[in-house]
């Protein structure tokens, strides 16, 4: 039975959930890998994970990746399949990469590929902790896994091409809230409260100022995304939360700035007489791709038609990091044909990407 891999990749963008919510997204690719003769499904106690193994012969095994996680992003596409959950999008083309997951599944079992291959659709890839997740439960590391692969769609990247590059792809992103704690008052009397919202504002300045030397020599992002403070337009906020990321290269220097972020808040919240919490939230490791993996993708995309571009390092965050710190491995953008970004309540890809992605997992496979 052949899978209509179009008909699929529509079901799953009508239905993107968040992170470790992929309830109906897993019920939808079980109901189909179980058309597929010769592999063994297994399902994780902890997470709505699932990996399928193939096992022909002896020998280690590659493993292949795919997001399974949307974003809660009010969709703004225009087509006719369109999220049916208000307020939550496939904006990062997840759909896509499970979609071309499951067609490279399907293609492999009708082929009888001579080779040992795990495929993993993996939850919570959005900040949650997936890949951790995945790993901390042991079943991947049943089986002797010599290379990890990935893709992910590319926008301003036309179908046809994909890109990587050897050594640090993605970096380190680490997410942050800072918390300000004053007292409310009167505004005609603010000298009886303890403005959180002037603290935060200092704090801002302070790193504004450090960020500025550091990014001299590294590079490097500091961004704050959301700020709320306050509930009545004349009371001195008693509370302001900064909700933010920042990204790097190198471990220490990720350290680093965390370690000024706490410094500055402990400035700005003594300076005005408030109190402060800190709270770091997710990080990733950098994805770091293995040189011969990607010498390999080249001459892949050479048998296949396929262009290949050098990639630039990208500071974007993505857990297959955590694959790429244990095993060997490959991560390469996708080209998808829209010029939306990626998280764009506009991003669809084009569905002739995923024939593509195909083809190159399926190259990379037969030039083991």
């Amino acid at each position: 039975m052949s899978l209509n891999l179009q008909h699929i990749r529509r079901e799953l963008h009508r239905i993107p959930e968040l992170a470790f919510q992929e309830n109906q997204t897993k019920k939808l690719l079980l109901s189909h890998l179980k058309k597929l003769p010769g592999i063994r499904i297994r399902e994780f106690s902890s997470n709505t994970g699932i990996l399928v193994e193939y096992s022909h012969g002896a020998g280690p095994y590659m493993l292949f990746r795919a997001d399974m996680d949307a974003l809660p992003v009010s969709e703004n596409s225009g087509c006719d399949f369109a999220s049916q959950h208000p307020g939550l999008m496939h904006a990062c083309g997840h759909d896509i990469h499970m979609t071309v997951l499951l067609g490279l599944i399907e293609r492999v079992v009708s082929q009888a590929t001579e080779r040992n291959l795990l495929f993993l659709f993996q939850p919570a890839e959005e900040g949650q902790g997936g890949a951790q997740s995945v790993l901390a439960e042991g079943l991947i590391q049943e089986y002797d896994v010599k290379a990890a692969f990935a893709l992910h769609v590319a926008f301003g990247l036309p179908v046809g091409t994909v890109s990587s590059r050897a050594g640090i792809f993605f970096g380190i992103p680490q997410e942050f809230d800072v918390t300000f704690i004053g007292k409310s008052a009167h505004a005609a009397f603010p000298e009886e409260g303890v403005n959180a919202l002037s603290a935060a504002r200092d704090f801002l300045d302070l790193m504004d100022q450090d960020m500025a030397k550091l990014s001299a020599d590294h590079r490097l992002i500091f961004h704050v995304g959301k700020l709320e403070a306050g509930t009545v337009r004349n009371v001195v906020p008693e509370r302001c939360v900064l909700q933010g990321t920042q990204r790097s290269l190198e471990k220490a220097l990720s350290d680093q700035i965390n370690q000024l972020i706490k410094h500055n808040a402990t400035q700005a919240a003594q300076k005005h007489g408030a109190d402060f919490e800190f709270e770091l939230l997710s990080s990733y490791d950098p994805v770091v791709n293995a040189t011969d993996l990607v010498e390999r993708l080249k001459d892949a995309c050479a048998q296949t038609g396929i262009s290949f571009q050098e990639a630039e390092i990208v500071l974007t965050g993505e857990d297959f990091g955590f694959f790429t710190s244990i095993y060997p491995g490959l991560l390469f953008w996708l080209g998808s044909g829209c010029s939306e970004p990626l998280h764009s309540s506009k991003f669809l890809p084009n569905e002739a990407c995923i024939e593509v992605g195909m083809q190159v997992f399926e190259a990379l496979i037969q030039a083991d």
